[in-house]
Order: structure tokens, then sequence, then C-alpha cells
């Protein structure tokens, strides 16, 4: 959107170090201790080895497009949302806020899930089991209000708590990257290297799947690790300078790259992909046991504890920024816009807390725990990456932004476009119809919001808007009847 309009603005401003710890921070949270049984569970080291290929790739040119874009065009300052506005008009711009803003509440509810595993993996709280048991899902819905309730009253991430976050990430991922560096054993690591034969703990048998199935199954799970590489570009309304946007993107999105790589390959030199992929979530609480003994197991699952309690504020408050940003665009109803006293989003808190308990709540009645969680959370972001990918080549074709431009720069664009666009068609496919109907379901809960913000506008449908909610309707209807029957599993 353009910066002249007028709407509700922030008055506390994010330089660059805070977008930096932004990006790194909504990136790297419980995704990283439960990486590699999350990797093995349909895949061995070659197909491993060519899915993160693949979403490197993919993310680097995402990340590439976000930090161009916010260079080349300063005046929409609000990310995702404001770029698929442009591309397509306020339908695109609230399904991307809407839908990436339930996809971080989905979000929420895994690293809940992957926390109450963690405690569960002490004997004093074996009833919490894998994050799933009702104790569990009880528990982690008391936490989740009153992590809204501490935001509802202006509490943010204080410099001491994100300080104790951070060492909490750090120190056991230091850790354990410098064990698997002394403890990996390069015949483990070629023993399944490139075998086609998966073991699957849902089914507990072995099946026949392809490198590039084996490459395709890495896809979603890698993808979800590298979500939030565009946090920056999600408070730039909060930036001191909007280069700073772009620069915590290019740096935040190398680091994390880094370490998630370095965490899901080495682990495959450790142990089989079979014993990897049945240890008790989180996986790197396992692994460390059988390096170090008992210990290292709990210092992983202390430090995750410590750190996705102390991160949960940030991640609760992120969400509910995206969903803000479609009130405050114009493209929905300006009560999700509202900033209570405390400059805290109340109104798309509310909604996307609302999503997040929901599927705890789904998540304990199907037994579904963090893969499947991380899985549908993914497809949600895939459309709205897709259409800022989207965006991002039309500015190149067009010359939006390249007034004043040199050709390489618009060369170098292009190519990072045409990367980003054609990982996120791919991502798609990967994705596959039923989390893409799952998906659906959650979109639909957003058309009061659309529907309301036409009638305060005194707006009239146009053909893409009527055509657009009828297909994600038919879908979500299809999901439920899908889910009912037994021909969707949430599994």
């Amino acid at each position: 959107m353009n910066k002249t309009n007028n709407q509700t603005e922030i008055k506390s401003k994010v330089n660059l170090g805070g977008l930096t710890a932004l990006v790194v921070g909504g990136t790297i949270g419980s995704g990283i201790f439960a990486l590699p049984a999350t990797m093995t569970e349909g895949a061995n080291p070659e197909g491993i080895l060519i899915g993160w290929l693949i979403v490197a790739i993919g993310m680097l040119s995402l990340a590439s497009v976000y930090r161009n874009l916010t260079l080349q065009q300063p005046n929409i300052d609000d990310g995702i949302y404001g770029w698929s506005k442009h591309m397509f008009g306020d339908v695109g711009g609230f399904l991307a806020a809407y839908g990436h803003g339930a996809g971080d509440a989905i979000g929420n509810a895994s690293y809940l899930t992957v926390l109450f595993s963690a405690f569960g993996s002490f004997a004093i709280f074996k009833f919490f089991g894998n994050g799933t048991t009702w104790p569990a899902v009880i528990v982690a819905s008391i936490i989740l209000w009153i992590i809204v309730f501490l935001v509802l009253r202006g509490v943010h991430t204080e410099t001491w708590l994100n300080d104790i976050t951070t060492v909490a990430k750090v120190l056991p991922i230091a850790a354990f990257l410098i064990l698997a560096i002394i403890n990996f054993n390069p015949h483990i690591f070629m023993a399944h290297f490139s075998s086609t034969w998966v073991y699957s703990t849902s089914l507990h048998h072995y099946q026949n799947v392809s490198i590039f199935g084996q490459s395709k199954n890495v896809l979603l799970a890698a993808m979800w690790t590298l979500i939030g590489i565009e946090s920056g570009t999600i408070f730039a309304t909060r930036a001191k300078k909007l280069s700073d946007v772009a620069k915590a993107t290019t740096i935040g999105a190398i680091i994390v790259i880094l370490l998630l790589v370095g965490t899901s390959i080495l682990s495959v030199g450790l142990l089989s992909p079979r014993m990897i992929s049945s240890l008790h979530a989180p996986s790197m609480a396992g692994l460390m046991e059988h390096m170090v003994g008992k210990w290292g197991a709990w210092l992983i699952n202390i430090c995750l504890i410590i750190s996705v309690l102390g991160a949960l504020i940030a991640w609760v408050n992120l969400s509910a920024e995206e969903v803000r940003l479609a009130g405050r665009g114009g493209s929905s109803t300006k009560w999700l816009n509202g900033l209570n006293k405390h400059e805290a989003p109340v109104n798309s808190l509310i909604v996307t807390a609302g999503i997040t308990q929901a599927l705890m709540i789904v998540a304990g009645a199907y037994s579904a725990g963090y893969e499947v969680l991380l899985k549908f959370s993914t497809s949600l972001s895939i459309v709205p990456y897709l259409m800022v990918a989207l965006y991002a080549l039309k500015s190149v074709i067009c010359g939006t932004g390249f007034e004043n431009r040199s050709a390489k720069e618009r060369i170098t664009s292009s190519i990072w476009a045409v990367i980003a666009v054609s990982f996120t068609v791919f991502m798609l496919y990967g994705a596959g119809l039923k989390y893409l109907l799952l998906a659906a379901i959650v979109w639909i809960t957003g058309f009061p919001f659309y529907f309301k913000g036409k009638k305060e506008r005194q707006e009239k449908w146009n053909k893409v808007e009527i055509i657009s909610w009828s297909v994600f309707g038919i879908m979500a209807v299809i999901g439920l009847v899908g889910l009912l029957t037994g021909f969707i599993l949430f599994n």
C-alpha cells in the first residue's frame, strides 16, 4: 500500500539488527530440533541432499525477490500483502495476508506440540506423550491464552528474554553440530545413500520410493523450517529504513540455511534413516543421547522448552501482525487493523490465536503430531509465496521500479523471479491436493472479514473475486467432506 494513506501507524521502529534477529529468530524455532526425523521420515541421504538443494535455491530466490522488491518499490511497505495486492487486487492481498498469518498460527500449534513432546520425554511428564494427548492439549491451550493476554497487555520479547531464548537455541545446536562432525561415520552415511527403500513410521514397514519421490517428500518439511525468512518484510511497516529490511532478509536467509542443512545432513551419518525417523520428538535429543548419553537428550529437551516458551510471544505476535495487514491495507474489514492502547493487534490476535487453538484440538482428536501440522502450515504459505514471485516477474517485464536502475539489475532480478515462480509451482505440486483442500478450509474462514470489508467500502464484487471465493468455497467443502468421511486423513 502507499504510505500516504490514512492508516493506523506504528510509532516504535526497528533497526537492522532487530530485523535480522526477527528473520533468524522467526525462522529457527522448534523445527531444527525435530529436523533429523522429519527429513528421514520419507527419504534417504541422496533424496535429502537433492531436496535441500532445491529448497535452498528456491528460498534464496524468494529472499532475493523480497530484497529486490523492497529496494525497487519502497512505496509498498507491507511486504507479502502489498505485493500480492498489487498483483491480484484486494482478494489476492487478503488471501496472502490471511493465509500466511493462519499458516503461522498453525505453526504455533506445531511448536506447542513439539514443546509438550519434549516435556513427555521426562518420566514425570510421560502423560504428555508426543504432545497430542489431551493433557498436553489442555495445558498447551492454557499457555497459549496466557501469552495472548500478555501480548494484549503490550508485553513483547524483552531484550533479556530474547538473549536467553537465543542462547537456548544456539547452545544445543552448536553442541550438536560439533559433536556430529566428530562422530560422523561415512559408512553409515553411505550405507543407505541411494536406497529407494524408505521406512514409514506410520505404516511400520518399508516402501519403495524413487529418489525423485524422496526429494519431493523432503520439500514441505524443509520449506517449513525456512518459513520466516520473510519476517523482516512482515514488520517492514515498523522498520526504521526499508533498505534494512532487504539486508536483514539476505543475511538471515544465509545463516538459517547453513544451520538447517548442516543439522539434517550430519544426522544421517550418525544413525540409519529408519532409526532416526523412529526417535521420540524432538529427534535431535535422541541423536545427542546416542553420542554422549542421557545428559545430551536432557540438554536438547530443556533448551527446546526454554527457547519455545521464550519465543512464543514473538511467534504469536507475528501471525497476528500478518493478518492485521489485510485490515490496514483495506482488503478486509478495518476491524482486523485494530490496535489497543499498547499497540497490540488485538482483533487479529484473537483470530489467529483462535486458529491455533482449533488446530491443537484437531491434533488431539486425530493424534496428529508435529510433522502433520508443519505440512499443513507450509501449504498455506506456498500460495502467498507464488503470488509474490509472480508479481516480481510482472514487475521485471513491465519495468516497474527499474526506471532509474541498470539493465544488469533488471536481468538479475528477472532470473531470481523466474526461479522463484518455478520453485513455488513445484512446491504446490509437492504439497499435493490433500493439504491444499485442508488449506482451503482455513482460507474460507476469512471470508466473513473480506465480505464485511466490501460492505464497509461500499464496493461491488468483481468477477475475479466471485470466481476466487467460489473456487475456495468448493475446495473447502470437498476438504470438510473428505475429513468427515475419512477420505482425507489428517495424519
